[in-house]
């Protein structure tokens, strides 16, 4: 299957984020899902990123999700990190450890945080915000 730097961008800082505070519960299993059906992520493609990164450590998926966002436009950068961002937020509580890693990911892009805020404010709420 044809790698699309959007999509690895998304799904490996995605994975980053759900582990951030330690516990990948099912509303975050869900939104993960939710948010590929928005992104027309076709679920073989999940599910062969899931197989492909399976025993992958943090960092590495942090490492690799970054140098795939920093090879997407300017859009899809923001894109990745409003999904980041309003993921953080499924759980119904955002660890500081999940605020931690945001900030620094986007200090790494050189994506400001105001311009993530705006365009979160045009992108789908998911089911559980």
């Amino acid at each position: 299957m044809e790698k699309n730097n959007y999509y690895e961008a998304l799904l490996y800082l995605l994975r980053v984020i759900v582990y951030a505070d330690g516990v990948f519960d099912e509303d975050e299993s869900n939104a993960i899902k939710e948010i590929c059906t928005i992104e027309n992520i076709p679920e073989s493609y999940y599910k062969d990123f899931c197989n492909r990164v399976n025993g992958l450590s943090e960092k590495d998926m942090y490492v690799n999700g970054i140098d795939c966002v920093k090879d997407c436009s300017r859009d899809e950068q923001v894109k990745v990190y409003v999904w980041l961002y309003k993921m953080a937020e499924v759980d119904g509580t955002v660890h500081v450890k999940e605020v931690r890693f945001l900030l620094y990911s986007f200090r790494q892009a050189d994506i400001e945080f105001e311009d993530v805020e705006a365009a979160a404010l045009k992108t789908p709420k998911l089911k559980r915000e």
